[in-house]
């Protein structure tokens, strides 16, 4: 048995995405852990596009890496949320760092999520909006020269 804290606003931020955007997610868990909980939140598996679970990463000596070029679609339209900075590796520049969940009832990271994402929605290429509001290629590079 598994227990799982959902962050707030889960379901409300999932229903808008995947209405809006297509949405898959990419964890660093084994599928093994990750399915069951993912089947719950999508029971009819229709409402995400896809799933990619550790074995979908690559590995480096910091972290499971998500490279999305696996994914074969346009980069400049791809934006990947995670609590992990190294995560985003293979792809900093696509990448909407966020905090990570501790069981807060008051948490609004999803909210500011949605926010992010309608400002990016006009834009042609996400990447150097996103590169200018959280720098994870110099922030990922100085982590790498100190490890």
């Amino acid at each position: 048995v598994v227990h799982v804290h959902e962050r707030p606003y889960l379901h409300d931020f999932l229903h808008t995405v995947c209405r809006k955007y297509e949405t898959h997610v990419f964890t660093a868990a084994m599928e093994i852990y990750a399915k069951p909980i993912l089947d719950t939140l999508d029971p009819s598996g229709k409402l995400l596009a896809g799933r990619w679970y550790r074995e979908h990463c690559v590995r480096s000596n910091q972290a499971f890496v998500k490279d999305l070029s696996f994914l074969e679609k346009p980069p400049e339209r791809i934006v990947l949320v995670d609590n992990n900075p190294l995560s985003f590796l293979a792809n900093p520049n696509n990448g909407i760092l966020v905090k990570s969940f501790y069981e807060d009832p008051s948490d609004t990271t999803l909210l500011g999520v949605l926010e992010l994402l309608e400002e990016l929605d006009p834009h042609e290429d996400v990447r150097p909006h996103l590169e200018r509001k959280f720098e994870l290629e110099d922030a990922l590079q100085e982590l790498l020269l100190k490890s």
